[in-house]
């Protein structure tokens, strides 16, 4: 029986708790239990990294150097097309990021005036150790668990929205066992990523 039927199963137990004429002490234990168990049901459920669909059943897949988590669809899906495909504003800002990095560094300029306006905008990116620094002096974490939490976020293969990225960073800093407060770790996150 999968997460799903037993948030179902459980759902019915407690509509029929509640239908009772006059319920008692033993049955608000009863629906205590019952909470729980869907809530634990609950908890228990992942989502698609690609659709954002809840499903009992999540498998992460490597195609093409890309990494994600997935649902059967998604993953029918992304071995049908041979790559993993995310949404459509996801895709766009991977390439829009790309595609910047790659022009800026590769094309060459005809006149000098366009070598002018090229160089202007462009800074120097900040250097790990300053990056470390940085965030070290904004949130109170030690610099060599910053640079552990660094470490996870990049080693995260695509892109995923905030609210996933942290998920992501706090489980794997608490498998590392890395101790952060949890507010210093969401500042550390954003300013890593």
């Amino acid at each position: 029986m999968g997460h799903l039927d037993t948030i179902e199963k459980a759902a019915q137990k407690l509509i029929t708790l509640c239908q009772k004429e006059k319920q008692t002490k033993a049955d608000k234990e009863r629906m205590l239990v019952i909470h729980a168990e869907i809530l634990t049901s609950i908890e228990n459920l992942a989502e698609c990294e690609l659709c954002g669909a809840i499903s009992e059943m999540i498998v992460t897949m490597t195609l093409a150097d890309v990494t994600a988590k997935v649902c059967r669809e998604c993953g029918v899906k992304s071995l049908e097309a041979g790559k993993i495909q995310s949404s459509k504003q996801g895709t766009s800002r991977k390439r829009t990021r790309r595609a910047k990095t790659s022009t800026t560094s590769s094309a060459k300029p005809k006149t000098g005036a366009s070598v002018s306006k090229r160089k202007a905008p462009v800074e120097e990116p900040e250097t790990p150790a300053a990056l470390h620094t940085r965030v070290e002096a904004q949130t109170g974490i030690k610099k060599a668990d910053v640079k552990r939490l660094h470490k996870i976020v990049q080693d995260i293969a695509t892109p995923m929205n905030p609210e996933h990225t942290l998920t992501y960073v706090q489980r794997e800093a608490e498998t590392a066992k890395i101790k952060v407060d949890a507010s210093a770790l969401e500042k550390a996150v954003s300013l890593l990523t």
